[in-house]
């Protein structure tokens, strides 16, 4: 499941995820399952008459927060890509403090950090949405909050596709 907020020229996305660890493929311990958050350019339309549906498209994130774990309530996995280009995720990023309270963590990012994140990677235009993200920055944790307690539930069986990623039964 996916949850976004789309504001004028960002987008925030929420999802949970369960995949195979590439990296330790070949380890007991390979699965991830986990919660991930992206920071997401927005494209507009505007094209056509006063009356036309505008075309929104979000862009593949610029940063993005891994949630994760290799097991239920293990908080083991817990990071984040501060760049991202393409889609691609770059390095990653431990934190100490994220495993310790990861929607503290983020909602204190969305509300004081992601400014200064995005400025620093010459993201500008997003004053107001700024603005907007750190006004929703308790919704958007909540989501999270919900989103960590599922996939902390037991780890129902599931079928990997080719890049690792659950399939649906």
């Amino acid at each position: 499941m996916e949850r976004v907020w789309v504001f004028d020229r960002l987008a925030i996305s929420v999802q949970t995820v369960d995949f195979i660890d590439p990296a330790v493929a070949h380890e007991p311990d390979a699965r991830e399952r986990g919660v991930r958050i992206e920071v997401r350019p927005v494209a507009t339309d505007a094209s056509g008459s006063v009356y036309a549906s505008w075309t929104r498209t979000i862009q593949p994130g610029v940063c993005r927060i891994d949630l994760l774990e290799s097991r239920p309530g293990a908080a083991d996995r817990m990071h984040w890509h501060p760049d991202m280009s393409g889609g691609e995720p770059g390095e990653r990023t431990f934190d100490h403090a994220i495993p310790a309270d990861p929607v503290g963590w983020l909602t204190a990012f969305l509300r004081d950090g992601l400014c200064d994140h995005l400025a620093a990677r010459r993201v500008t235009g997003v004053d107001d949405d700024l603005e907007s993200i750190a006004a929703a920055a308790d919704e958007i944790g909540m989501v999270v909050h919900s989103g960590l307690v599922r996939v902390r539930e037991p780890w129902p069986d599931v079928e990997h596709d080719e890049r690792g990623m659950a399939t649906v039964r």
